[in-house]
């Protein structure tokens, strides 16, 4: 019997006697924020790397996350009773030192010469993730958007010759009236038509975030806007004349610049790399529901290193992890288990694309026929203006009881929206079962960034998230029976 277990059955008691609360509400009160911050400060930790997937660093959390959840009761469901679902993914690394530097000739009485500008790693530039490996020094060309599009009647490369070139390109799409780019124009999609038209290498403009892939494209790095008005120095145009110039249709820019540029990326992509999901479940009390579960889960990767830069990913996903394993250990605490199962799981590969929560899925553990309700947790460390909940538009009835239970516990505002496939709830809303995500509103600018540290949370978010989601899951685990209307996302 944990500790926690101890606390509540002796609280338990002497309310018996004054009859104050009810043990629910203890075992909701032992989700702190001193834990929560204690959890993230833990799985941030050099140690673990920033848990990229794979990594040998995120292996060691995983072990880490498996404790806890064998501490606080949990039982495993894997055949070996490791808390671990095992499986391999293909993982692109950056290895260290990436390099870029802006080349300038210049004219002197004496001859020319070159003026060579190094950028700084992470706040001028950061390679893609998807990066092959490169080292070349060679000419740049201004290629737009980098779209081709006749659909659109749009072309940014028809114009250019990419032979040989660097290319730098705006993010995102053009912003026209008259057509729109869906998200497939971007990312992996530019960089194809980069590489078709014979670029080496892609400079995209962007916010230099990290990223994690399992495939390799065009050598590329993001590069800031700062960076961007360096690399058009003596073209006559700033990125932001051109990002206004290229919304009037038919202009569209392209053109080759006065500088080259040295580039150098080291990276390696591995095959079959070991990885595993954490799975950890309470059973139920009642003969007959025990066979159905509510599961809770949060990511518990990150994007590791990218260089010398290291991501330990508190935010993004630490606190979502600490939350569950607090969560765990709350409902583990009660007297007697709610008569549902819950299934608490920490997943492998978000950010690759979701690959932890689709293998959990398609390979269940727990029957997915049974589950009745899935709630994940991601970014829920920082923001004091409320949460929101994706997906609560489809699952009108679960975001109504978490409208309820913070009216009655948290008093925490709950947003809401149609859901999309930007974490793990996704691949249990495809199967049809009701899922959704929860993040924190109004937080600190650190996404993917190495500045996402424990010390830019607010633990009291993560103690108020967990305790309110306590509640919701312990209605539901508790109900005689648990049939939500689903309601699609509006056609676009």
């Amino acid at each position: 019997m944990s500790y926690r277990s101890l606390y509540v059955l002796l609280l338990s008691a002497v309310v018996s006697v004054f009859s104050q609360t009810d043990p629910a509400r203890l075992a909701a009160w032992t989700i702190t924020a001193d834990d929560c911050r204690q959890r993230v400060t833990t799985l941030a930790d050099g140690r673990f790397g920033g848990r990229g997937t794979g990594d040998s660093e995120f292996i060691a959390a995983a072990r880490y996350i498996a404790a806890e959840f064998q501490r606080a009761g949990l039982k495993p469901l894997d055949a070996d009773s490791s808390y671990f679902q095992r499986f391999a993914v293909d993982r692109n690394r950056i290895a260290a030192n990436p390099f870029l530097e802006l080349l300038t000739p210049i004219a002197s009485p004496v001859g020319s010469d070159t003026l060579r500008m190094p950028l700084r790693l992470q706040d001028d530039f950061l390679p893609a993730a998807s990066s092959a490996p490169c080292t070349l020094n060679a000419p740049l060309v201004f290629a737009g958007y980098g779209i081709r599009s006749p659909e659109h009647g749009w072309d940014d490369l028809a114009d250019i010759d990419l032979q040989g070139a660097v290319a730098l390109v705006l993010d995102g799409t053009p912003l026209l009236p008259d057509a729109h780019f869906d998200r497939s124009f971007r990312g992996r999609r530019k960089l194809r038509f980069l590489a078709d038209a014979g670029a080496r290498a892609a400079l995209l403009v962007g916010e230099p975030i990290g990223g994690i892939s399992s495939r390799q494209s065009v050598p590329a790095a993001t590069i800031s806007a700062a960076a961007a008005d360096l690399l058009l120095a003596g073209s006559g145009w700033t990125l932001a004349a051109l990002r206004d110039s290229m919304q009037q249709r038919p202009r569209k820019v392209s053109m080759a610049l006065p500088h080259r540029v040295h580039l150098q990326i080291a990276s390696e992509l591995a095959a079959e790399q070991q990885t595993m999901n954490i799975v950890g479940y309470l059973p139920g009390s009642d003969p007959k529901l025990r066979h159905e579960a509510i599961v809770i889960g949060a990511h518990a990767d990150h994007i590791g290193q990218i260089g010398d830069a290291v991501f330990t990913g508190a935010n993004d996903n630490a606190s979502g992890t600490a939350v569950v394993m607090e969560l765990a250990e709350a409902f583990a605490a009660l007297p007697q288990a709610p008569k549902r199962s819950i299934v608490f799981m920490a997943f492998t590969g978000e950010e690759m694309g979701l690959l932890g929560s689709r293998f959990a899925v398609e390979n269940p553990l727990w029957p997915v026929a049974q589950t009745r309700v899935m709630i994940n947790l991601d970014m829920v460390g920082s923001g004091t203006d409320g949460m929101m909940i994706v997906g609560g538009n489809n699952y009108p009835e679960l975001l109504d009881l978490f409208r309820r239970a913070s009216a009655a516990h948290e008093q925490v505002p709950v947003l809401d929206r149609w859901t999309a496939a930007n974490s793990d709830h996704f691949p249990f809303h495809e199967k049809g079962i009701p899922a959704i995500f929860i993040y924190a509103l109004g937080g600190v600018s650190t996404y993917h960034t190495p500045r996402d540290r424990p010390e830019t949370l607010d633990a009291e978010v993560m103690e108020r998230i967990g305790r309110l989601t306590f509640q919701v899951v312990l209605d539901l685990a508790n109900r005689n029976k648990v049939d939500l209307e689903m309601i699609p996302n509006p056609q676009p």
